[in-house]
């Protein structure tokens, strides 16, 4: 039987579900002191995520760091080019937006780390689905990858990877993390948030490892640097971390030295980011029907400028008309679309607003001043939308109130109240219309950025896109602010 309707709107992050399988506890953070015969490296530099949503970006900078690259988080933002990306799709039911930080992990990772001369391999659990489709194009792309089967060739991957000077980023679930930021989810009864950290060590005798958590701190009523080291060189025993590594199937990356650096990032970076500006589809999905189904770069802001107006949102709705419960559903849906709207689009403006901090340090030589002029344009409008709280208290609908959330908070429980959609978005278009208009502007902007780097460079026969698998190594720690329904189809459909 296939599923019909599998309608994902406004995904932050990754869902979680309750508990199942044995219950371990778990022990408070630990001071670190390690015996004398842990295997453990030093000097490992700890980079916070700053928020919740930019895990894997943190872990990715530690281990690039290590490796040798002299960069900030802030530097990667923009050397992977996520800090210029977005995607979005509507179609029938589906209505999916993602900033640069979640659409991609992989891809943009590979090219931040190939301009610095770094090797990047991933490995995954051999029972993840489609798994040899996903080994065949990585290998196609130059990426080494390879499968783990068991437990103990996880384990044996730290050991190797740790015994040979660098450290692992893996993807973990955090509910069996040791650092009490997560007690939130442990209180809840949940699991299957996606989480990144990096294993800096181990002792055998001890059956412990040492870990670098740029989360925590990131979210909550605790939000803010942890100036009391616990997500510095953690200490998690084995039983813990290997219930977090297997419950995200031991997705597993390891950066080290290997290749020739690009003498000359700017003639490679340039043409990336006026690509992920533009929406080029093959530079967000090469290979991928996804590169002319998606809208990308300022393509995805006009398209969602169009259908979040009345008349796009009526439009769209409509596509649930004589479903069961329709009102209570619509209501939801309308919910959560203001919810993910402001968290996307507030992932979307820190990691632009670093991005473009950094981009001049990597680009010297080449007259800027058009192209930042034209992007720093959109701030205003990415501003205007953006809020913190749904990152910082995500499940908690009441804690937003930023004009996206608030605006179809309203438009649900009058829609809900009445039963009346038409009249309940009429009664809020000049919110909806604002924030539309915020939209267009940023799709302007990054029109106009994307343009003046075209300039600069009118062609790019050194970027070079092939296919793309994206693998989610960690999204945050955050329930999803997601909407699922799903009915039966028939199988012509």
């Amino acid at each position: 039987m296939i599923a019909k309707g599998l309608f994902l709107v406004c995904l932050l992050l990754t869902a979680a579900f309750p508990v199942s399988g044995p219950q371990v506890e778990i022990s408070s953070h630990a001071t670190f002191s390690p015996a004398e015969d842990a295997t453990l490296l030093r000097s490992v530099p700890y980079v916070w995520q700053e928020m919740n949503g930019f895990c894997n970006w943190a872990a990715t900078t530690i281990a690039m760091r290590y490796a040798g690259a002299d960069i900030n988080m802030h530097d990667l933002f923009a050397l992977s080019g996520i800090g210029f990306s977005f995607a979005y799709v509507k179609y029938n039911d589906t209505m999916l937006m993602f900033p640069g930080a979640i659409y991609q992990q992989i891809d943009p990772v590979v090219f931040a780390c190939r301009l610095y001369g770094l090797n990047y391999s991933i490995y995954f659990g051999s029972d993840i689905e489609g798994v040899d489709y996903q080994v065949q194009y990585l290998e196609q792309r130059g990426i080494n990858v390879g499968l783990i089967d068991s437990q103990d060739e996880a384990f044996d991957l730290m050991r190797e990877s740790i015994d040979g000077g660098y450290p692992l980023l893996i993807s973990v679930d955090p509910v069996w993390l040791p650092a009490s930021d997560y007690d939130v989810l442990r209180d809840q009864g949940a699991t299957g948030a996606g989480h990144a950290v990096v294993v800096v060590g181990y002792n055998d005798t001890a059956g412990v490892a040492w870990i670098m958590d740029p989360g925590v701190g990131s979210f909550g009523n605790n939000f803010g640097f942890p100036t009391d080291g616990r997500g510095n060189y953690t200490q998690i025993s084995y039983t813990n971390l290997n219930l977090a590594w297997s419950n995200r199937y031991y997705i597993s990356i390891r950066i080290e030295p290997g290749l020739e650096p690009v003498q000359d990032i700017s003639s490679q970076l340039g043409p990336y980011l006026r690509d992920r500006l533009l929406g080029v589809g093959e530079s967000y999905a090469p290979g991928s029907a996804s590169a002319y189904m998606w809208q990308f770069g300022e393509k995805a802001f006009r398209g969602m400028s169009v259908d979040l107006t009345a008349d796009g949102l009526e439009t769209y709705l409509s596509v649930f008309d004589g479903m069961k419960n329709e009102v209570q559903f619509k209501s939801a849906v309308l919910l959560f679309i203001g919810l993910g709207l402001e968290a996307q689009t507030t992932l979307q403006y820190l990691s632009y607003r670093c991005a473009l901090d950094s981009v001049p340090k990597f680009m010297a030589d080449t007259d800027l001043s058009d192209f930042l002029a034209a992007a720093q344009r959109a701030l205003p409008h990415f501003q205007a939308l953006a809020d913190n709280a749904t990152l910082l208290y995500p499940g908690n609908v009441t804690a937003s109130s930023g004009l996206a959330p608030t605006t179809f908070r309203a438009i649900a429980e009058e829609f809900n109240s009445t039963g009346d959609l038409h009249t309940a978005l009429i009664n809020h278009n000049e919110n909806l219309s604002e924030i539309s208009a915020h939209l267009l502007a940023i799709a302007e902007s990054w029109k106009e950025a994307g343009d003046a780097l075209a300039e600069i460079w009118p062609e790019s026969p050194l970027v070079l896109y092939g296919p793309l698998i994206v693998v989610v190594i960690g999204l945050g720690v955050s329930v999803a602010l997601a909407a699922i329904y799903v009915t039966k189809r028939t199988p012509s459909q």
